[in-house]
């Protein structure tokens, strides 16, 4: 567990005077106050680690891994309340940037219907990318799927999902 941000005195009770007020009271009070807040308006009460925020900043800049990342983190509930939709949103950023790992996480949750409608053809081409740009275990495992989906799908929604995984290629030519 984490230690505590503001070590408490060793008879256990907080010392409250006037100097320690603001620093050993306050602080907790007000953060307690807003997660109350956030809980009775229905926001989603999110962690507020340096680690988190760091992620976070990184992703909001760009970096496809961290977009990645964090999107791993809302799928699974890590650090953050379990959010498929912010999930598949920040899949999709670090995706659209050619990061293999989140367009094989799009390509499941499009299976799946996790954040987002299920849709076969769009995790066809998901999983056609992702065996494009990944190796090993994560290339074997987009192929395979790729190749389950096929053969529950028709010949037009095969032929759509080539076509969405050319048209893909033509618009991000560096990825």
């Amino acid at each position: 567990s984490a230690p505590a941000l503001h070590p408490q005195p060793a008879s256990g009770r907080t010392d409250c005077t006037s100097r320690h007020l603001e620093e050993r009271c306050m602080k907790p009070l007000v953060a307690a106050v807003a997660v109350l807040v956030a809980l009775a308006v229905g926001a989603p009460v999110q962690a507020q680690t340096p680690e988190f925020d760091a992620l976070r900043a990184r992703a909001e800049a760009g970096d496809a891994e961290a977009q990645h990342n964090l999107g791993v983190r809302y799928a699974t509930g890590d650090g953050v309340p379990q959010d498929d939709v912010e999930a598949v949103r920040w899949f999709r950023l670090a995706a659209e940037q050619g990061d293999a790992g989140a367009q094989y996480n799009l390509g499941a949750r499009y299976v799946d219907g996790d954040g987002v409608p299920e849709n076969d053809v769009l995790a066809h081409m998901w999983f056609t990318l992702t065996a494009a740009r990944a190796q090993g275990a994560t290339r074997k495992a987009a192929v395979n799927l790729r190749d389950i989906l096929a053969n529950n799908m028709s010949s037009e929604q095969i032929e759509a999902a080539q076509r969405l995984d050319r048209e893909w290629n033509e618009t991000h030519p560096h990825n």
